[in-house]
């Protein structure tokens, strides 16, 4: 998605008319995405992530083994950026005039306490530190998950743009074995098919790196049993399926727009199949990963 903003603009502003009609959306997450989205795509155009003098990728051999080129706690992020989309995303929660405004207040007092509070999120979101974001979900209970979402949307253009450029060391239309993200190492969130041979490609969860990965495997456990995969889908929401693994009791749901005149954008793919989440847990199975919203 941030790695051609200007293309995906276009392609939201298309998707945007479908989120519109979906009654299963509230309103108010609706406007706060869309808001988020298109800020997202002008600091992608802007965000200029860089390398430590210091950083070492993985030699090629290890990295077809399963190790990430990067950790993802060592990822190189435009804190400018960040903190500018930041402040822009606060401006527009604590002028809502619903559940969204007590979260950032408390966001808020937090930086008047400690100015560096943001930067400390950042690097707490880099390191997957997911127990810092709850232990802070405690303090906002309209929003458990707000800082969650306020650190990853304002992260995301950056990572993605950083993740973009190390693509280049990846070896050309490789077929990864393991399901983790090549670059740095996390779970996908949402998994989609491409081209007439159907290939199955993860979209990262962290970096935002679109790979390609074994049809017949479970993404989280790599188990490669045909018949301990199973799916699902809904007349109610085209395109989407959910793919569940009787293994691990994990899931993944899957775009296959190869047939429709649609074009994906994971973070808003995710948020129109949400009805397959639900249905998805409602059959006991469970998603090892956030939501592209951190919730």
């Amino acid at each position: 998605m941030f790695s051609q903003p200007e293309k995906s603009l276009q392609i939201y502003k298309k998707r945007k008319k479908i989120l519109d009609q979906k009654s299963f959306l509230p309103k108010e997450l609706v406007k706060l995405v869309d808001f988020v989205i298109k800020n997202q795509l002008e600091a992608a155009q802007k965000t200029s992530p860089e390398n430590s003098p210091d950083t070492s990728f993985t030699p090629i051999q290890e990295l077809i083994q399963g190790k990430p080129l990067l950790p993802r706690e060592s990822f190189p992020l435009d804190y400018d950026n960040a903190r500018d989309l930041a402040r822009i995303i606060m401006q527009f929660m604590h002028n809502s005039q619903g559940h969204l405004k007590q979260p950032v207040e408390e966001i808020e007092k937090e930086l008047e306490q400690d100015p560096n509070f943001l930067d400390l999120a950042l690097q707490k979101y880099l390191e997957g530190d997911d127990d810092f974001f709850r232990s802070f979900g405690e303090k906002t209970p309209s929003g458990p998950r707000s800082l969650n979402f306020l650190v990853q949307s304002c992260a995301a253009p950056s990572l993605g743009r950083a993740a973009d450029s190390m693509n280049l060391a990846l070896p050309r239309d490789h077929t990864w074995k393991t399901g983790h993200c090549p670059v740095c190492g996390s779970l996908p969130y949402i998994a989609e098919l491409r081209e007439k041979q159907g290939f199955r490609y993860l979209h990262c969860s962290f970096c935002h790196t679109a790979y390609r990965f074994k049809r017949m495997a479970c993404p989280y456990c790599a188990d490669e049993k045909s018949d301990s995969f199973e799916y699902f889908q809904t007349r109610e929401i085209p395109g989407f399926r959910v793919d569940v693994c009787t293994s691990c009791n994990m899931y993944i749901k899957t775009m296959d727009f190869r047939e429709m005149d649609k074009k994906a954008l994971p973070p808003v793919d995710d948020l129109e199949s949400l009805p397959l989440d639900i249905k998805a847990k409602e059959e006991g199975y469970l998603r090892p990963t956030l939501s592209a919203w951190g919730f």
